[in-house]
């Protein structure tokens, strides 16, 4: 949004209106043929290539599938993503595998499915690793059939909802931890016909010498140890032993190894502390106030490495995920971790509370493969605080609103959210709290912070390790002003200027992050509208913050933003409003965002992507020249009526073909043109709601172009975490 009222109808003029072509509504060419210069980007170091132990000849033993097509396997490994293995067709369990010369550390698996979307996609399967031998033999030169194959946890699918749509991501990946002397894929199921797989991916990472570590401390909670601090997994931890205000971890390695990175995660969760008069802020809950990673080279006398992280003006930075880069790696028996004072429940420093340490892992400087540590999503509540705090349930309950459509939305293309499902089960079918405890992977794959919480900035985002895929909510009940505060008339309804500070009530200071690219972002509805403002925002001041409005947003009819929306800018299509015409998205269909929606006859437009707004970015921004020049647009959609008006000489409108007045352009989705962390941002709200039947004109498939979207966008991420991993 902004904004969204339930109550209002499109005008009758407008039903039934022809969409014109994109060629007639837009006077932007959708394509990638200019390259914008890239401004004040942070330069990250681009890994040029990674290993796979797929395609490497000197990793790869044999391919092969159980079934009679045998070595035809092999076409699932030959770097030609037009050839593919195909299972035999009648068969109730297809298994594809890969052996290796010698063990390898896999820490992403990658594969590219089906003839088409509809077709040959895997619908419930699991992949498995054959480890290697206990003494470190190495891998054996044959495959036995009695071989013993390990399930890997986070790379398996069965019992999905999403599983059941017609259509389904032929793109997929799964960040994993594992050593394996083969990799297997085991299919029971797919959407029609036998599975297909043109090209699988098996990406090395740098393994973690703590591994095998032995590990001790000076007290823990009972029920947990310090080996669960580095066991690999997220949802064992160390807890450390109450009636204490000091702690020690140490990790002895079972040989001098010289180390250039650690990685921390620490803290049970993230969790919100309430700000004055109104919002919260970020914090983390039962985590070191305070602490010191120290490094020894003979096992006794311990040097400090690194210690908590500070902002410029000395407070603490609240960074649950952290990697230290040691300037010139030292070779280290030891590694030890020593904290004081530790918060509690709440997030903030209290007495008897007990920190809680999740993952240390430590890398050799000699070990060149990427840290590919599994992405997590930050929800950010884009809505001013002031009004969420009036709302049922206050902030707590609006920032979990937000939050669980990506941990439902998401789930099946990130197994990890299946788990981390606290913010799901904290609301109710109307959106009641309910009492929701923590799991024991709460805050592995999904944390919520407000837009207008001033810890939101650049810092947090760039030195949490890896970056989140921060993704803007769509907008609540309010309107683009100048200044923040209620409606008098109708106190629930809100102004709210963005581009201010968070200190003043804003989320002006996200701007750097933004146009800097520090971190992937996704947004949403209003939350790709305030992402265009931020990557335009070049000051401040109310005369620069309504200028920027004004080139930025426009309303739907084309005319300025000033007060609330009458009915008439209204563009809403929502599932269970039947009534409604549906927008027609018209789309690049080779752009791998869409790609799979235009699927195999290659169609380019849907009515299947709800909408909910009544502004909308302005096309002509995206001219060159133009603040949002750095963007290119992906999908379009025009709004017809008889009040429609060209925002400026570059908007050009035209006549309504289907009616009195005028037709103008929807940028529907756009993204960010640089070598860098990727930005995506939509109009419309994939990440809400699926319509249960297509719309007229529509194939049948069409109900899961939102599921298809979603997972264009997050390959995209993956793509970025893979380039730019340290």
């Amino acid at each position: 949004m902004p904004v969204a009222r339930n109550g209002h109808r499109r005008p009758l003029a407008l039903l039934g209106v022809a969409i014109l072509s994109l060629a007639a509504t837009l006077p932007i060419a959708l394509s990638a043929s200019r390259q914008a210069a890239a401004g004040a980007l942070i330069t990250a170091h681009e890994r040029t290539s990674v290993l796979d132990a797929l395609h490497s000849a000197g990793s790869l033993l044999v391919v092969r599938a159980t079934d009679p097509s045998g070595d035809a396997a092999r076409l699932a490994v030959d770097g030609d993503q037009a050839t593919a293995w195909t299972g035999r067709p009648g068969e109730t369990q297809w298994q594809w595998m890969a052996a290796f010369a010698q063990p390898v550390h896999l820490s992403l698996l990658r594969a590219r499915f089906g003839i088409s979307p509809t077709n040959g996609v895997p619908t419930e399967f699991r992949w498995e690793t054959r480890p290697p031998p206990p003494d470190g033999s190495g891998c054996p030169t044959a495959v036995a059939d009695d071989d013993v194959w390990v399930a890997v946890e986070t790379a398996a699918q069965t019992g999905l909802r999403t599983a059941e749509l017609p259509a389904q991501p032929t793109r997929r990946s799964w960040f994993v931890d594992a050593d394996a002397c083969a990799l297997r894929l085991v299919v029971d199921r797919t959407n029609a016909g036998p599975p297909v797989v043109h090209e699988v991916q098996a990406i090395e990472g740098a393994r973690d010498v703590l591994r095998d570590a032995t590990a001790r401390d000076d007290g823990a909670y009972p029920g947990f140890s310090a080996s669960d601090a580095i066991d690999g997994t997220y949802a064992r931890r160390w807890v450390g032993a109450p009636g204490k205000s000091r702690w020690s971890l140490r990790l002895d390695l079972r040989e001098p190894r010289a180390i250039n990175r650690v990685r921390l995660v620490l803290g049970f969760d993230a969790t919100s502390v309430p700000r004055p008069n109104h919002g919260r802020s970020y914090a983390i809950a039962w985590a070191p106030v305070h602490y010191i990673l120290e490094g020894s080279e003979d096992g006794r006398t311990f040097a400090p490495i690194a210690s908590e992280p500070s902002r410029p003006d000395g407070s603490l930075l609240p960074l649950r995920r952290r990697l230290v880069t040691i300037p010139e790696p030292r070779k280290l028996r030891a590694l030890r971790l020593v904290m004081s004072g530790a918060t509690g429940s709440s997030g903030r420093q209290e007495a008897g509370a007990v920190p809680v340490v999740r993952e240390i892992a430590a890398y050799a400087a000699g070990d060149t493969r990427p840290i590919l540590a599994s992405p997590w999503l930050l929800s950010i509540n884009a809505n001013p605080s002031a009004a969420s705090h009036l709302t049922p349930g206050a902030e707590v309950t609006n920032d979990a609103y937000w939050a669980k459509f990506l941990q439902r939305r998401m789930a099946g293309l990130f197994p990890a959210l299946r788990r981390d499902d606290r913010f799901a089960r904290g609301l109710g079918p109307s959106g009641e709290p309910l009492e929701a405890p923590p799991n024991d992977e709460a805050g592995q794959a999904l944390e919520s912070i407000e837009a207008d919480d001033p810890l939101l900035d650049a810092q947090l985002l760039s030195q949490s390790s890896p970056p989140p895929i921060a993704v803007l909510s769509g907008s609540d009940d309010w309107d683009y002003a100048i200044e923040t505060g209620p409606d008098r008339t109708r106190p629930k309804q809100w102004f709210w200027n963005p581009l201010r500070d968070a200190r003043a009530g804003g989320i002006g200071q996200l701007a750097p992050a933004v146009r800097q690219r520090v971190a992937p972002f996704l947004g949403f509805c209003g939350g790709a509208q305030i992402l265009a403002l931020l990557e335009a925002r070049h000051g401040e001041g109310a005369d620069n913050d309504r200028r920027t409005i004004d080139l930025v947003l426009r309303r739907t009819s084309g005319r300025p933003i000033r007060g609330f929306a009458p009915p008439l800018d209204l563009e809403r299509a929502w599932p269970g409003e039947p009534q409604r015409p549906r927008a027609k998205i018209q789309f690049l269909p080779n752009d791998p965002l869409f790609v799979d929606l235009a699927g195999a006859t290659g169609r380019s437009t849907t009515q299947s992507l709800p909408e909910s707004h009544s502004d909308a970015v302005r096309p002509d921004a995206f001219l060159p020249g133009g603040p949002l020049q750095r963007f290119e647009i992906v999908a379009t959609s025009a709004f017809c009526g008889p009040e429609v008006v060209a925002a400026s000489a570059r908007d050009s409108v035209v006549p309504n073909p289907g009616g009195p007045g005028w037709c103008n352009t929807v940028p529907e989705a756009f993204r960010s043109r640089d070598r860098a962390w990727p930005i995506v941002a939509t109009q419309f709200h994939a990440e809400q709601k699926d319509f249960a039947v297509p719309a007229a004109g529509d194939p049948v498939e069409s109900v899961a172009d939102p599921l298809l979207f979603l997972a264009g966008a997050y390959e995209s991420m993956v793509d970025a975490y893979v380039k730019l991993a340290p």
